[in-house]
């Protein structure tokens, strides 16, 4: 959710100095809104087609490499100069990384009532 939440924010922050990095980073802002709260593809208006892509993407491998390859392309914006979409590049590198620690311990994701959804893993014991 942080990942998001800076995504858009330093988004408006950078608009005018690289517009096509912060355009993107509104589009996987929506997207991971969309993955992380199952809530609001019940309660927004969206296509059965958007709904049944957002459902191709719950298992913890394939979201580690949905934010991996957020993450490269946030990092991409860092040739042109650096900016501050470095932090959300950040944080889109460690929620990678985090989905695939769970993926590769056999952790399975669990919801939790506080974003109606998202991903807490428990530990199979």
């Amino acid at each position: 959710m942080l990942s998001a939440i800076l995504l858009i924010i330093l988004g408006i922050v950078e608009f005018l100095r690289v517009p096509i990095f912060s355009i993107l980073g509104f589009v996987f802002a929506v997207l991971t809104l969309f993955m992380e709260i199952s809530f609001l593809t019940k309660c927004c208006a969206t296509s059965p087609s958007f709904n049944n892509f957002v459902q191709k993407l719950s298992g913890s491998h394939i979201r580690a490499g949905v934010y991996l390859v957020f993450a490269i392309i946030m990092w991409l914006s860092l040739i042109q100069r650096l900016n501050v979409l470095v932090i959300p590049a950040l944080t889109l590198t460690f929620t990678a990384i985090f989905y695939a620690t769970g993926y590769f311990k056999g952790q399975e994701r669990t919801s939790t009532s506080m974003l109606s959804g998202a991903a807490v893993f428990e530990s199979k014991v």
